[in-house]
């Protein structure tokens, strides 16, 4: 069957979006056809039929956005295609065209963002890239590493956790290892022609959006090659918003060197954002630190501890603001409680900029407004060092608050909808509204009137007035009476149930409501765009005031964390030392409460500590604390500890836990290495590097000898080192260099006590069989497998001490002994044993017994 010209038009506009969901508008619905149809039918649940022999289905537009946002989560793409007019024809097809297209890191409307998460969009080009939060504006350009850009990738990637990328499609078809590290993201990947990213085409795009003739002002020359992808994705946005996108009005080039530099699989192990049992954010660092009260200043604590500072004056700048208000108690509540009111006025501004806002976020920056004023209240000066250049000008900020008032007196705040008129803008407001909205209400007086004169004329006292949208204001009789309408009503619609009609008055009246109803509307929406456009013409001053209350946020729950946490400022110090007196692991001693954490001392005079000792003792925990105490250092955060003295340092690595990873077909043993050897090519003496079981999955042979290599060649390096192995031959070996830390156990009775406080020295031994039998290995296992050290590893022990769990020489265990072992249940049986006098028992008591313990022991 030949096509329609309905469907020849959808299948034209189709065949330019081929990737994409077509949203195809027909009058209050979009339709969709063809293989879209039956793909969103499935997603979505939605009832599929036939439009001729074309699969159909269809949405309606006032409920499009529900729908959109389950297409969004199901990693789909979808153009809208809207009816831009109508011909005068009625057999004559509507010009319909794509306005955008919805793609997940594009959107910038509430419905479609994660409050506290940052959307991120990733554009890689042969080893530099470019990131954008179109949300909010934020642009940076950044070139990854040049030794391994895979692994810098890999370390990208994780640290900003995009929702797109954008990739050459030659490269990501030419280069496997780009390609496997792209396809590993859990990001949307679009692949582009190579011209996308071309210099010349890149450089104008990037001068064309911030209005400048030359980005020597930004760091950059039309020879950089980072202006390839930042040129692509600025373009891709463009395309995708088909419109301007002028919130996006300043680049911030990262250079490499100001960041402490942290690969993807440390970022893991340290468990910043997700912990790595479930990937939730619960028992990671994050959590245990964030004290914001707002969305906006959630997200720049992230973006603190993503981009962690190498620079001491940047630090000291942030550590001078949490010292303020760690010190300013009174200071600290009334900003906690002033901030609280804020909304999110960074992405509230690019919504107005983009022409997408609704009538909530007008209200959203009024209360911002008022917010930004009662924390300067008090002291406008006080908080100035934090402004940026247009929070310097007095004038800016008058507009600012004459928005704020204009807003108010203007704009209905109970009402949170999309523009609806006679709803938005409050009565009192606009002379000129008001008169349109009385003429409105007095025709629905006249209708009225209207209505009661003809009852009384025709005599149809049961005459009934009511209104649709096809035929306007109608009268209608039920059927019984249909034969004593008179004949100057005009019949236009029959029902089941009676006829409706009008007449030459009530169309005279109709033109006057509706003259009045549509006059109304274009004056509210008029008074509306304006306030829109006002808000739009000082986007610079308020976007300046989101990022001031962000920051101040930032601080205060910095602040308010070492309050409740008993945290201490760290000295950052350009000398090469690492010292910590009475450090604490910030997640666990939260959930172990307060004063029950075991807190310990770190002092990197020698910068290389090897660390023996049994599991379960602390060592994980103590290796994880100091990274953390660190990486919360150089954020600008006080730290868990009684006192801290920390150089800058350039690099974290954390290679510990190492676990296979199926996706790219390593094993356990193959993962370990490739995370060692990252942090033997790229540690310095300025690098923190902490390692945990280095050699484990393959022969004790192969495992030791490379924990010796790895140990000797860090030690050249002279990177500070904490070293936690179970081959404890290594503290036999040459220590020159080397400082001998084990956490102290106390084996001096029956049972095993680790007292997790570290020591000077070596471990007696791993304790590994105390540890089985701890996790309730059965006793019989344990007893062989102590019995089987005993026979076969005499010499094992460090300085001949095994820390056995049972004495007897010959391997039978006493009774004490045994019974220390057994459940609470199975001692209680031994107990009533012992405590029984078989020769006082008569036979009869001696078998209850017997079948009650029998019973029990079952």
């Amino acid at each position: 069957m030949a096509d329609t010209p309905l469907m020849k038009q959808y299948r034209q506009i189709k065949q330019e979006y081929p990737d994409k969901i077509l949203f195809f508008r027909l009058g209050d619905f979009y339709e969709m056809f063809d293989e879209d149809a039956v793909e969103v039918s499935a997603l979505l649940n939605l009832t599929l039929t036939h439009k001729g022999d074309s699969p159909m289905c269809g949405i309606p537009y006032h409920a499009v956005r529900n729908y959109l946002k389950r297409l969004l989560d199901a990693g789909k793409k979808i153009a809208i295609c809207e009816q831009m007019s109508l011909s005068d024809s009625p057999k004559a097809l509507a010009r319909r065209e794509v306005v955008r297209i919805v793609t997940p890191a594009t959107v910038v409307e509430e419905d479609f963002l994660a409050e506290t998460d940052s959307s991120y969009i990733l554009s890689v080009f042969q080893g530099y890239c470019a990131f954008c939060e179109v949300s909010t504006g934020e642009f940076r350009l950044r070139i990854l590493g040049s030794e391994n850009r895979i692994a810098s990738l890999r370390a990208i990637i994780e640290q900003i956790r995009p929702k797109e990328m954008l990739v050459c499609e030659d490269e990501y078809f030419l280069d496997t290892d780009f390609k496997e590290a792209v396809d590993l993201s859990p990001a949307m990947i679009t692949k582009l022609a190579p011209w996308y990213f071309s210099l010349k085409t890149g450089y104008k795009i990037l001068c064309e959006q911030v209005g400048v003739a030359s980005l020597a002002s930004f760091g950059l020359n039309e020879k950089d090659k980072v202006i390839g992808p930042a040129g692509a994705l600025i373009r891709y946005i463009r395309e995708t918003s088909k419109s301007s996108v002028n919130q996006i009005s300043d680049y911030k080039l990262d250079i490499e060197s100001s960041y402490v530099s942290i690969d993807e699989s440390s970022r893991k192990n340290l468990e910043l954002f997700r912990n790595l049992y479930d990937g939730t954010v619960s028992n990671t660092l994050f959590e245990t630190i964030n004290r914001c009260k707002t969305n906006s200043g959630t997200r720049l604590l992230k973006s603190f501890l993503n981009f962690p500072l190498h620079d001491k004056a940047l630090i000291e700048a942030r550590q001078k603001w949490v010292k303020y208000f760690h010190e300013n108690n009174s200071e600290l509540e009334r900003v906690r409680s002033c901030i609280s009111g804020s909304r999110d006025l960074n992405r509230l501004m690019t919504r107005i900029i983009l022409k997408r806002a609704v009538p909530r976020d007008l209200t959203g920056i009024k209360q911002s407004i008022g917010t930004f004023f009662s924390i300067i209240s008090e002291d406008p000066s006080r908080f100035s060092e934090l402004f940026d250049s247009s929070l310097r000008d007095n004038s800016n900020l008058e507009k600012a608050f004459s928005l704020m008032q204009e807003i108010d007196r203007a704009v209905n705040e109970d009402f949170l909808g999309q523009f609806n008129a006679g709803e938005v803008i409050k009565d009192g407001y606009d002379t000129l509204l008001d008169e349109k909205r009385k003429l409105m209400e007095s025709g629905n007086s006249v209708l009225s009137e209207y209505l009661d004169k003809e009852k009384e004329k025709s005599g149809l006292t049961i005459l009934k007035l009511g209104y649709n949208r096809v035929y306007g204001y109608y009268l209608e009789i039920p059927k019984g009476q249909v034969s004593k309408a008179p004949q100057y009503f005009i019949r236009i619609q029959t029902l089941v149930n009676g006829e409706r009609y009008t007449t030459e008055e009530l169309k005279g009246y109709e033109r006057q409501i509706s003259e009045a109803s549509s006059q109304a509307e274009e004056r509210e929406r008029e008074l509306y765009n304006n306030l829109i456009a006002e808000a739009a013409s000082i986007s610079s001053t308020l976007n300046d005031m989101g990022s001031f209350m962000s920051l101040l946020d930032v601080y205060q729950g910095l602040a308010t964390l070492a309050i409740d946490s008993d945290y201490v400022c760290p000295e950052i110090t350009d000398e090469d030392v690492l010292v910590i007196q009475g450090g604490r692991h910030p997640v666990v001693e939260k959930h172990l409460g307060p004063g029950k954490f075991v807190s310990n001392d770190l002092d990197m005079s020698v910068r290389f500590c090897l660390i023996t000792g049994p599991n379960m003792a602390g060592k994980s925990t103590y290796l994880r604390q100091n990274a953390l105490i660190i990486l919360l250092a150089h954020i600008g955060s006080f730290v868990p500890a009684r006192s801290a003295r920390i150089g800058l340092t350039d690099r974290i690595f954390c290679r510990v836990g190492a676990m296979d990873n199926l996706a790219r077909g390593e094993s356990t043993f193959l993962v370990d290495m490739q995370e060692t050897s990252y942090i033997l090519r790229n540690c310095t003496d300025r690098s923190f590097v902490i390692v945990d079981e280095v050699g484990r999955g393959t022969s004790t042979q192969d495992g030791m000898s490379l924990a010796y290599a790895i140990m000797k060649n860090l030690i050249s390096k002279r990177a500070k080192t904490l070293f936690a192995t179970h081959y404890h031959e290594l503290t036999m070996m040459d220590m020159s260099g080397i400082r001998l830390l084990t956490p102290a156990v106390d084996n001096s009775g029956k049972n095993v006590v680790f007292l997790r406080k570290m020591i000077e020295g070596a471990a007696s031994s791993s304790y590994g069989i105390h540890v089985a039998r701890l996790a309730g290995v059965p006793y019989q296992v344990i007893r062989e497998a102590q019995s089987f050290q005993n026979r076969h590893f005499a010499d094992y022990g460090i300085n001949g001490k095994q820390g056995n769990l049972f004495s007897s020489q010959d391997d039978d265990l006493n009774t004490s002994e045994e019974s220390e072992y057994l459940t609470p249940k199975a001692a209680d049986i031994i107990k009533e044993l012992q405590e029984c006098n078989p020769e006082e028992l008569t036979p009869m008591q001696a078998l209850i017994l017997l079948s009650k313990l029998k019973e029990e022991a079952q």
